[in-house]
């Protein structure tokens, strides 16, 4: 059976003619034929899948018409912002969590309770986005905060503080909403995350790059005219997040 259900969709189809011919050659055709649940079966698996297959490339067409409309923003992190355990590469396009916080300057930029960095990008109109690439791992955040965000003390990942982010832990993947975060019901684990900014329209989303798939998004902000930068967070030691190059 297990054989079976990894047929192609033409072999699928013989089975049915197959099916078919047995009954019409049956001598009493007033006895029908019990149609073969297995093959019953793999039939409604092969329209599910091209149903989902169908919704899926509408999905990535909408999301790259969408973005031809958007300016892709040259990400890089700012060193300055990146709390002491946080080690970034020298081109500013990764970074990971290490053993032990390094020696660096207390400067008023910098987050001090919280392994975060933000990106030197500044967004104060308009539309971006940029892609990043998250992989297996856990425990991470990533999204848009304002520029007057917490640096040495108590933050929250809620719009309320200032943060519009989606992450994963526990097994599972999140939107920081308040009062609390919204697990998000997705049936597999995307790789690499399209941030989308809209300044003027309020809105914060995010889809998988892959696919073009929703994931999340925060409409109705209010960003006042404030500045927006990226926003990155890590605090497992498996994570790690880059920021991809491409066009």
């Amino acid at each position: 059976m297990e054989e079976k259900s990894q047929q192609p969709a033409n072999e699928v189809l013989q089975d049915v003619r197959r099916t078919l011919q047995r009954y019409e050659e049956r001598e009493s055709p007033e006895k029908p034929l019990a149609f073969p649940s297995e093959l019953r079966n793999r039939i409604l698996k092969s329209c599910d899948l091209n149903h989902l297959v169908e919704n899926t490339m509408k999905q990535w067409e909408v999301a790259v018409l969408y973005r031809k409309q958007l300016q892709k923003a040259n990400v890089t992190l700012d060193p300055d912002t990146a709390h002491p355990k946080l080690i970034l590469s020298e081109d500013g396009k990764s970074l990971r969590l290490g053993d032990k916080p390094q020696a660096l300057p207390d400067n008023p930029e910098r987050f001090r309770r919280y392994s975060c960095v933000l990106g030197r990008e500044r967004f104060t109109a308009g539309g971006h986005f940029w892609e990043v690439n998250v992989g297996s791992g856990e425990e991470w955040a990533l999204g848009v905060a304002r520029k007057s965000v917490e640096r040495k003390g108590i933050i929250y990942l809620i719009p309320e503080w200032g943060i519009w982010a989606v992450g994963k832990w526990g097994g599972k993947y999140w939107a920081c909403t308040s009062p609390v975060s919204s697990p998000l019901s997705l049936f597999w684990e995307p790789r690499s995350i399209w941030v989308t900014l809209d300044y003027e329209g309020g809105r914060v989303s995010f889809s998988d790059a892959d696919s073009g798939a929703e994931l999340y998004t925060f409409s109705g902000a209010s960003f006042s005219g404030e500045t927006l930068l990226p926003f990155f967070h890590l605090w497992g030691n498996e994570a790690h997040l880059s920021i991809s190059c491409g066009d």
